[in-house]
């Protein structure tokens, strides 16, 4: 029977803030004699010893990185669940690891994010790793249902995103948003974020406008004995940066050109209200904006006075399905950061950051300034669209 052999090829993880490869992800080729066979063909044919044969690769892999000599290079290693499901395996896996000369700062253990779901023992011995100077990294995250708890209590310091989380978000512009408040919320819990299954440039802009820190995946570079270095993945990322950096500063140039008239409009339309204009008339300048979605008046305590007026072609609600939020009249909006800055700085015009409004689930900004109408303070205030 021709000879097994285990063998290590590298797959480039990539700063994108550094523009550097700050570390590989060691991915198992097993060949029988010349033919190359897969994995799960290489267990069956080895002892048939899962723990000895993880060990065997895991060798392997801290064999392979060791003679590159990278030391400002990551190791991230799969972890098989049921290793670190046992302290003495996890404990041998560590012995090994460390025999190949490489230090613990340097090996990132992968873990499934799945496994976390019930397996208290794993997250004891992970941990317990970590302590020993390992880094954890939570594989595959955002497979069906995500276990935020278990991904807390882990306290890893990477989480890598699975690659159908960046398919769905290069499709599906709430996905897109998702993305990056996911980010916001791993980074929230102090890990680091890698995106995985880079393949097309789309892909590299949606992580890019991410927030993310590092990504993986065959537009990055394919895996390889020796993979592409950075002479050759830097200029690929850096023509998409260039790319991202020209539509930003297009759609700020728009957006302020947008903001700037908004503002005008909103100023016009408070001066005539304190002048004593009807609400229905003063608005006026700010609904003939195109980006206006309506305007509405609050009460020094943030009750909404009377119903919104909303622009031409604008309903109270975007879609038929909200109809049951369409009317705000009453409605108290005294914890929204619109009302409070402006009741702390009256005659000062505040504009929120971008949120989803609750009328009609459209993404918005409002401007908002306190003014006194007849004596009164009030909060005029007026929605603004902005694109998702």
């Amino acid at each position: 029977m021709p000879e097994l052999t285990l063998e290590s090829h590298q797959q480039p993880i990539y700063s994108l803030a550094h523009r550097r490869t700050v570390g590989v992800e060691a991915l198992l080729r097993a060949r029988e004699g010349d033919a190359l066979i897969s994995p799960l063909d290489a267990y069956a044919r080895h002892t048939g010893d899962r723990h000895r044969f993880d060990l065997d690769v895991a060798a392997t892999h801290c064999r392979h990185a060791a003679q590159e000599a990278c030391a400002d290079r990551w190791l991230f290693l799969n972890v098989d669940p049921a290793t670190l499901a046992s302290r003495d395996h996890a404990d041998a896996l560590a012995a090994r690891m460390l025999e190949s000369g490489l230090s613990p700062s340097k090996v990132v253990l992968e873990v499934l994010e799945h496994a976390l779901e019930a397996d208290d023992a794993l997250i004891d011995n992970a941990r317990r790793l970590r302590k020993q100077g390992f880094l954890i990294a939570v594989d595959d995250f955002g497979v069906g249902h995500s276990n935020l708890d278990r991904v807390c209590l882990l306290e890893p310091d990477f989480v890598k995103f699975d690659r159908n989380l960046l398919r769905r978000s290069t499709e599906q512009p709430r996905t897109r948003n998702l993305l990056t408040k996911l980010v916001h919320l791993m980074h929230e819990i102090g890990a680091l974020v890698v995106i995985e299954g880079v393949e097309t440039e789309t892909d590299v802009l949606v992580a890019l406008e991410s927030g993310c820190d590092l990504v993986q995946g065959y537009y990055i570079a394919r895996p390889a004995p020796v993979p592409d270095g950075d002479e050759a993945i830097t200029p690929r990322v850096d023509a998409r940066w260039d790319e991202l950096m020209v539509r930003e500063l297009m759609k700020r140039k728009l957006s302020r050109r947008q903001i700037e008239l908004a503002r005008q409009a909103f100023v016009q339309s408070a001066i005539a209200l304190m002048q004593g204009t009807a609400f229905t008339d003063a608005a006026r300048p700010m609904l003939a904006l195109p980006d206006v979605i309506r305007c509405f008046l609050l009460d020094s305590s943030g009750r909404q006075i009377g119903r919104n007026l909303n622009a031409r072609g604008s309903s109270d609600t975007g879609q038929p399905k909200f109809a049951p939020l369409a009317d705000t009249t009453g409605a108290v909006w005294s914890r929204r950061g619109y009302f409070q800055h402006a009741i702390d700085q009256p005659g000062v015009l505040y504009m929120s950051e971008p949120y989803l409004s609750m009328t009609d689930t459209r993404n918005c900004v409002t401007l908002s300034m306190a003014i006194e109408i007849d004596e009164d303070l009030h909060v005029l205030c007026a929605d603004v669209l902005v694109a998702r």
